[in-house]
């Protein structure tokens, strides 16, 4: 009998895949309705999914993709047009496939009856009964005879955000049913900030409609979102709404038992749950503490990927590294002749063996390099793989803040380390975030600047040398310099702004609680990204910079090494420590005349290149090392150099240049800007490995 859960693994990896293609393309067919290639690849990745799924007995999974094919199909034969409702239902039913996926990878039940509420949909769209979105603009419906109000009580399901929906847009579209006469949002189920999850929805409605419509066309704007949520809506002419009441506050002013004031007092006394289950007996305060940490850790986040542990490969890139093995194999066979003084021909030509071994060993040396090269490429992906996933959270948060906006993606076919790139989706989550919700302004605002009422948010990404660069632009408002200084200086993080240069001030937003937003929104101001961002991308030897203009907007760049494992370094010693410099940092080496080297009144010691004056900074001096040597003429100058400016290093002497596998120094080692990391050379020493950067800062310092 066939264990069909050995496949579950393999199916788990092709259908997140497969799941990634489908929400691409339901974005992209918005877009572009009349492509009929992409809408070909939609259908191939349901048609995928579904059979992948029936035929190792997942068939909740079959069932469910089955009905979105058969919808998929009727847009192939221009029965249904791609519209922007069609594509939310679908968008939907792409995150409902994804938790069953889910599901299956961590080997939990899935309740398919969560799943009702999608078919429902499916199944009238598939009757040619697809409830069209409303046209926002257009004039509200006038009272009649024959129009009544309902009142409808909205408890959404907390879980909303995290599926991606907006209630305000469910609230918006209301409007296109009858005209909304009063709305309240109670907010009194809202905990205290340290139980809040930000994630989390806690707000409640109480609507009044008047409308022409009947109950079941009512209901109807609330389909994409009543799986879990409470809906109640009934004629206020009957008088007994009042029952109906959402909380027992709202119940007892309505009966005129209390007042608002009484009802707020209350709140303000009203003791937390924790405290409550502590006193009870049920649980100890440790107990308490231990699940406010976890619930405090809690990622969840609908636009990530689940990190899988297999990698896609190029075929060719498979193919070169086996012929590149096969090299080997020939050599190690050469090898062994050579060591047994066979009477083979050397590659030189005689019958030597030791310049038989020279040659041997040198091809040995290149085809060992060319393996590790080959290796390390099987590694490197695409970042477009990261970067489309953004394109549906740009659509959804934009929707929610009524902006305009477009996300531009180019050099998605850059690639990185996998380490690397799964490491980078919260950061960029963070900057794609506040570029929307603190850069991009409205519509309204952006025409009286004179811009385009669409705003864009440019997320590219391209090479240079052995770093990888990842940009987040928006052309927004830009940073608010007075007002980083004033949220600065309040914080007590610096007393004034003299002496900051503009790149020094606008650093500080990546300061811990740092946050200019003037409110808490679902999306940011709560001061707990930027330094996020900062701390991952240094975890990763990275480095952030920040380029704005007011009113222009503000580019973030990341920096971001190829990969985390082998450099090319240049070994210097310096006392009795020897240091890799990263070859990407070198310009060159040399040892300077007595004459080349003096002291400038504002540049301190130079050291003159051929006419060109190059501070010199002294590495055992920052490194809190003694040296061999002290004059530079007797020792060794690295020049380096960076963000565009030449540096000269002073050490003790130049020991050559080498690959080095470069270690993370972990945890027990204190952080040092001036060491990016550590590597053992092949005598068995450990070697530090410099980073040029962090020397730079500290010689200034």
């Amino acid at each position: 009998m066939v264990d069909f859960k050995k496949l579950h693994g393999i199916f788990v990896d092709e259908a997140m895949e497969r799941i990634a293609e489908l929400e691409d393309g339901l974005l992209r067919i918005e877009k572009s309705p009349d492509d009929k290639e992409l809408i070909n690849t939609i259908f191939r990745a349901a048609h995928t999914i579904k059979g992948s799924s029936g035929s190792i007995g997942l068939t909740d999974i079959s069932k469910f993709t089955h009905g979105m094919e058969e919808i998929l199909d009727m847009v192939r034969e221009n029965k249904i047009v791609p519209e922007k409702a069609l594509i939310n239902v679908l968008l939907g039913a792409t995150d409902r496939i994804k938790e069953m996926i889910e599901a299956v990878a961590s080997e939990t039940e899935f309740d398919f009856g969560r799943c009702g509420g999608l078919l429902k949909q499916m199944e009238e769209i598939r009757g040619g009964n697809l409830t069209v979105e409303k046209d926002k603009t257009a004039e509200p419906r006038t009272q009649s005879s024959g129009i009544k109000t309902f009142k409808i009580i909205f408890i959404p399901d907390p879980d909303l955000f995290k599926r991606g929906i907006d209630p305000a847009m469910i609230i918006e579209d209301l409007k296109g049913v009858g005209a909304i006469t009063h709305i309240t949002a109670n907010t009194d189920t809202v905990p205290v900030l340290s139980e809040m999850d930000p994630e989390n929805l806690y707000l409640r409605w109480d609507i009044l409609l008047n409308t022409g419509r009947d109950e079941a066309d009512i209901r109807k704007v609330f389909e994409f979102v009543e799986d879990g949520s409470d809906i109640r809506i009934f004629p206020t002419a009957d008088h007994e709404y009042k029952k109906y009441s959402t909380t027992i506050g709202q119940m007892l002013m309505d009966e005129g038992v209390v007042k608002p004031e009484d009802i707020q007092d209350a709140l303000r006394e009203q003791k937390k749950l924790g405290e409550i289950l502590v006193e009870q007996g049920k649980a100890s305060p440790e107990d308490i503490e231990k699940a406010l940490g976890k619930q405090r850790n809690i990622k969840t986040d609908s636009f990530k990927k689940s990190v899988s542990s297999t990698i896609r490969v190029d075929l060719g890139k498979l193919d070169h590294l086996i012929n590149i093995v096969g090299e080997m194999v020939i050599i190690h066979s050469m090898f062994q002749q050579a060591l047994k003084g066979g009477n083979g021909v050397s590659a030189t030509g005689n019958g030597n063996s030791a310049s038989q071994s020279d040659a041997v060993f040198s091809q040995l040396q290149r085809i060992g390099k060319d393996i590790q090269e080959s290796a390390m490429a099987l590694r490197m992906l695409p970042v477009g793989d990261v970067f489309q996933r953004f394109t549906r959270l740009v659509r959804e948060l934009s929707e929610s803040k009524n902006k305009n906006i477009e996300l531009i993606i180019t050099g998605e076919d850059t690639e990185l380390d996998k380490g690397v790139i799964e490491k980078i989706s919260d950061p960029l989550v963070h900057l794609i975030r506040n570029s929307i919700d603190h850069g991009i302004e409205t519509p309204e605002e952006r025409m009286n600047k004179g811009k385009p009422a669409k705003g864009t948010v440019h997320l590219s990404a391209y090479q240079m040398g052995d770093s990888v660069y990842i940009d987040v632009e928006d052309d927004g408002r830009g940073l608010n310099k007075e007002k980083i200084i004033e949220k600065a200086v309040s914080k007590g993080i610096i007393t004034n702004a003299q002496g900051l240069a503009d790149e020094q001030i606008y650093s500080l937003i990546f300061m811990p609680g740092f946050s200019t937003a003037d409110a808490v929104t679902d999306v940011s101001g709560r001061g707990v990204g930027m330094d996020v961002v900062k701390r991952n991308i240094e975890s990763l030897n990275g480095k952030v910079y920040i380029k704005t203009k007011e009113n222009e907007g503000t580019t973030i760049s990341i920096k971001l090494p190829l990969t985390l494992a082998i450099i090319d370094g240049l070994t210097v010693l310096v006392g009795e420590e020897v240091f890799v410099i990263p070859i990407t940092s070198v310009v060159e080496s040399l040892r300077p005349r007595r004459d080349d080297v003096k002291t400038l009144g504002e540049k301190g010691e130079v050291v003159n290149v051929r006419g060109e004056y190059i501070p010199l900074l002294r590495l055992y001096d920052i490194l809190g090392i003694t040296p061999w040597k002290k004059d530079p003429w007797e020792a060794i100058v690295v020049v380096t150099t960076h963000e565009g400016i030449k540096y000269s290093l002073l050490a003790d002497e130049l020991l050559g240049e080498q690959q080095v596998v470069i270690k993370n120094l972990g945890r027990a080692m204190p952080q040092i800007s001036d060491i990016a990391g550590g590597t053992i050379l092949g005598d068995g020493k450990v070697a530090l490995v410099l980073d040029v950067p962090g020397i730079v800062e500290t010689a200034k310092k």
